[in-house]
């Protein structure tokens, strides 16, 4: 009785341990562009509030990105980058609204594996006829590099 009481125990704790090791992503937008020396005090401040959390701006130094694995709630994070000096915009971002899974639609296609090769390849080879159909300048192989 004894060892079944502490095997569920320790399931329990791994259960917790491992939730709290998966890493998530929250992302803020500031009211204005930040200079670049700026992102010294803020990753500080986040640091400071969680030392396991990263920060990244975007190119136009308007995102920050926020990789954390559960140390804080997103008004936490929040906190810390307003600590810094720099004013954020209510709510989050979404990968979505910032068009990060966005696909370029004028970009040359990429093969994509899902587990079924057969499907993988007569989607490339479509996609790829449509490419050189439309780009007769720029014609691909229908054959991926990995089959060649």
């Amino acid at each position: 009785m004894l060892n079944r009481t502490l095997s569920v125990f320790l399931a329990l704790g791994l259960a917790v341990a491992v939730q709290a090791q998966a890493q998530a992503y929250i992302f803020f937008e500031a009211e204005s562009a930040f200079d670049a020396a700026q992102m010294k005090f803020i990753i500080q401040e986040v640091k400071d509030a969680d030392p396991t959390a990263d920060v990244f701006p975007s190119d136009d130094l308007t995102i920050l990105q926020v990789r954390h694995y559960g140390g804080l709630a997103e008004a936490g994070y929040r906190q810390a980058i307003e600590r810094a000096g720099i004013t954020l915009r209510p709510g989050t971002r979404s990968r979505a609204d910032l068009g990060l899974d966005a696909v370029d639609p004028n970009a040359p296609p990429v093969y994509v594996v899902t587990g079924d090769a057969t499907a993988d390849d007569l989607r490339y080879r479509a996609a790829v006829e449509q490419w050189n159909a439309a780009h007769a300048d720029q014609p691909m192989s229908t054959t991926p590099l990995h089959n060649r």
